[in-house]
């Protein structure tokens, strides 16, 4: 992989993180109500002053106070949507024999997913080994990150003619 390659996946890594946390699936504890007055009372348990709001975390776990832009989430989601026009899903891709409709597969598991995850798709689904799943990976990104400036440049036209 080039320096330049190189680059291109990390610049991207931290849109994709943002694409994760502004996409990921929003898990919503039950909670029932014997517990929740248990901890009402546990909260207010030595308490005489009861004009305080005794209120709790909201089940964020710390993530609350991360910034996400929804506005370049959407337009990753758009831009990963539209990795490929019909017919071209079996195009060869990066120099490692990678198709785009594979790619874009490894997009997902690489953002959404974990290792493990991406790792026993390479084994199960196309029956690679480790060494080549990463290379998979690597032309994935990048050809990603080529499709996102493409897409920008696109928006950038829009805006000048616009004006």
């Amino acid at each position: 992989m080039t320096e330049t390659e190189q680059k291109l996946i990390d610049d991207l890594r931290p849109r994709l993180d943002n694409w994760r946390r502004a996409y990921r699936d929003r898990v919503v504890k039950n909670v029932s109500i014997a517990y929740a007055v248990e901890r009402a009372l546990a909260l207010t348990r030595n308490k005489t002053d009861f004009s305080e709001d005794y209120t709790d975390d909201n089940g964020e776990n710390g993530l609350s106070s991360c910034e996400i832009d929804m506005k370049d989430a959407d337009f990753l989601n758009t831009v990963w949507q539209n990795f490929s026009a019909p017919g071209t899903e079996v195009l060869s891709i990066g120099t490692h024999g990678l198709n785009v409709r594979t790619a874009k597969l490894i997009v997902l598991l690489y953002v959404f997913g974990s290792q493990s995850l991406l790792s026993k798709a390479g084994k199960r689904i196309w029956n690679i080994k480790r060494r080549k799943l990463d290379l998979w990976t690597e032309d994935a990104l990048i050809f990603f990150a080529f499709r996102i400036r493409y897409f920008e440049q696109i928006n950038e036209r829009k805006v000048k003619n616009a004006t």
